[in-house]
């Protein structure tokens, strides 16, 4: 959202407030550092405080307090998590307009992703205004009925943009010695448990005997996730383990990869405006724009995993042949554009009447 925020804080037809929610302090410190933003608000969310119904409450009770302090004519939230939702539901109860960023994304099936499917209905079912990334995703609003939407594409190109560098160098990537440089994340709730196990064993079983590659995971700060990470790739001599990265590194060492295998939403725009190949650990995805092109869905089935991974990586045409760039999700120009309609909205007395 940062890009954004910036685009609107330039606007002086708007006072931009920005709230946080207080989850992974240090990673978000480091992104509002890397966009020149301070929060002018922030709640105390433990972050042991995992629990969705747990957090869904906290959440709801802070935006409560916080809504009724400032009165905001309009909320934006973007994407699916607990925290938008929250937000939304918590605007609704108090008549606030809303305005959904990076809407009408869909699966069908609410517990892939979970519960990230059922939120961002919600959020939409919720809102007054659809920012839509693209035209498939209008669609959909549309199918179900709802209005003010527009095509924008996303915000995450924004940012990813914003933080890419021609000359990013980062030292673990000198281990790498000529060979291919694998990006690996794995962190979604509805993989935790024995799809995460098996989609770990697939990965491992197709890596560690190569001496042409070279892999990063960037462990997810849940401390479930972690401690699986470090119990079946630990020892890999050719995987390499960091702690959680900063957002300008993350998205330049994906810039700098040859394959990239995870299982997050976002991860699979970036790599679509990069052209980066990507193996999908998922059953389903909302953005069905990149499969037939760069992405291909593989699931968490441990020999699938390991026969993908191999089959790429064995065949270099298979592996060029899916270097496709491509601008399905926006060029970078994503909150210009919601904010000239927002601007436009405002001018007809949509937003304040």
């Amino acid at each position: 959202m940062l890009p954004l925020v910036k685009e609107m804080k330039s606007k002086s037809e708007f006072e931009t407030l920005v709230c946080f929610s207080g989850q992974h302090e240090t990673l978000a410190n480091n992104v509002f550092e890397l966009f020149d933003i301070t929060p002018d608000y922030k709640f105390s969310l433990p972050n042991k405080s995992r629990a969705l119904n747990e957090m869904t409450v906290k959440l709801l009770n802070y935006f409560d307090i916080l809504f009724k302090e400032i009165s905001p004519e309009l909320l934006l939230v973007h994407g699916d998590t607990t925290t938008a939702f929250c937000a939304s539901l918590a605007g609704f109860y108090q008549n606030i307009k809303i305005a959904h960023i990076e809407a009408g994304l869909r699966t069908y099936n609410n517990l892939s992703p979970f519960p990230e499917e059922f939120n961002r209905v919600a959020i939409d079912a919720l809102s007054t205004f659809h920012f839509a990334p693209t035209k498939s995703n209008a669609k959909n609003l549309n199918n179900e009925g709802k209005k003010s939407v527009f095509v924008t594409g996303n915000t995450g190109i924004d940012a990813f943009k914003y933080t890419l560098s021609k000359s990013y160098f980062y030292p673990l990537l000198s281990e790498a010695n000529n060979r291919k440089l694998i990006l690996i994340t794995i962190h979604r709730r509805e993989n935790l448990g024995n799809k995460m196990t098996s989609a770990l064993l697939g990965i491992k079983d197709a890596i560690r005997k190569r001496n042409d590659v070279f892999a990063i995971i960037p462990a997810h700060p849940n401390p479930i996730v972690k401690n699986e990470v470090d119990r079946i790739l630990g020892n890999i001599k050719n995987i390499k383990i960091l702690p959680p990265l900063p957002l300008y590194d993350f998205h330049n060492i994906l810039a700098c990869s040859s394959l990239v295998i995870s299982d997050s939403g976002g991860i699979q725009e970036e790599a679509a405006y990069l052209g980066i190949p990507l193996l999908l650990l998922r059953d389903t995805t909302e953005r069905s724009e990149c499969l037939s092109k760069n992405a291909k869905i593989i699931g968490t089935q441990r020999d699938i995993i390991t026969t993908e991974i191999s089959r790429l990586l064995n065949d270099e045409s298979l592996l060029n042949g899916m270097k496709i760039k491509s601008l399905a999700f926006g060029n970078g120009n994503a909150s210009k554009k919601i904010v000239k309609n927002l601007l436009s909205l405002l001018k007809k007395g949509d937003i304040i009447k």
